[in-house]
């Protein structure tokens, strides 16, 4: 059952404080794990091993994939986005 560990806590340095697994396994738009569960959960459960029970090999590239925009790339297209929202609005 995918749902076994959802309610275990752990501290997120990415948000600066602390998050069940369930948020840390369904961060990405297709409810993949983000791409820092191995080293945040490697400690406290069988991580690589839940990995490969729930998930195939494509999921589990594809979310720890790093990323393609940096972050600041991606602010600067919100921005933007917003921006254009804004006046059509």
């Amino acid at each position: 059952m995918i749902e076994v560990y959802d309610s275990l806590m752990i501290y997120c340095p990415q948000l600066g404080g602390e998050v069940p697994f369930k948020y840390c396994r369904t961060l990405l738009h297709d409810h993949l794990p983000c791409r820092k569960i191995i080293i945040c959960w490697e400690f406290k459960l069988e991580i690589g091993k839940f990995l490969n029970e729930h998930y195939s090999l494509e999921q589990i590239q594809k979310a720890l994939a790093p990323p393609t925009k940096t972050r600041m790339e991606t602010i600067l297209e919100l921005i933007e986005k917003a921006k254009k929202v804004k006046e059509e609005g």
